[in-house]
């Protein structure tokens, strides 16, 4: 079942389609409008919750870097150790494919942002290929979306999220 979490307070709603996603505890006993994020109570296979697999395809000038699973405070770092050698070899485009990310924290909004300045210093260009629609909406209430650019594949086709 999927519910709506609060960033701040933890709480836990029912999912519905609403005008605003914030929370009614906070905005009423803090006075702060403070976003709620899709979550999913189904149960994850052992075999691949907490982990991250990267994969970094080379096409020429362009390289993408594949991430499938959870893309968090403790899995950051491996994305962040695929980027670093991806850049190295001074790619002309940088893709993120990020439609197998089940699950992404602060951490991973903190590593695609610093992804998307290392990028800039290098002058290459970066783009984000959509994610499942949980992660799709965390880069959408972050602001992280309007700061990444989609790929051109994906606004040739116009891409919706990958499904969940």
């Amino acid at each position: 079942m999927l519910r709506l979490r609060c960033l701040a307070c933890g709480l836990l709603l029912p999912y519905k389609e609403s005008a605003t996603d914030l929370c009614p505890r906070c905005l009423v006993s803090e006075q702060q409008a403070v976003s709620l994020i899709p979550v999913s109570d189904a149960p994850v296979s052992r075999a691949t919750m907490g982990a991250l697999r990267v994969y970094t395809r080379i096409e020429g000038d362009r390289h993408t870097i594949f991430l499938s699973g959870e893309l968090d405070v403790s899995s950051a770092p491996v994305f962040e150790d695929a980027l670093v050698e991806s850049c190295s070899q001074g790619p002309k485009d940088l893709v993120l494919d990020m439609a197998g990310v089940e699950f992404m924290d602060s951490s991973g909004l903190r590593a695609i942002l610093d992804a998307k300045g290392k990028c800039e210093e290098l002058e290459c260009g970066f783009s984000v290929r959509p994610a499942r629609r949980p992660v799709e909406r965390t880069l959408e209430v972050s602001g992280v979306r309007s700061k990444v650019a989609a790929s051109k594949l994906a606004k040739r086709f116009g891409a919706r999220p990958a499904d969940s």
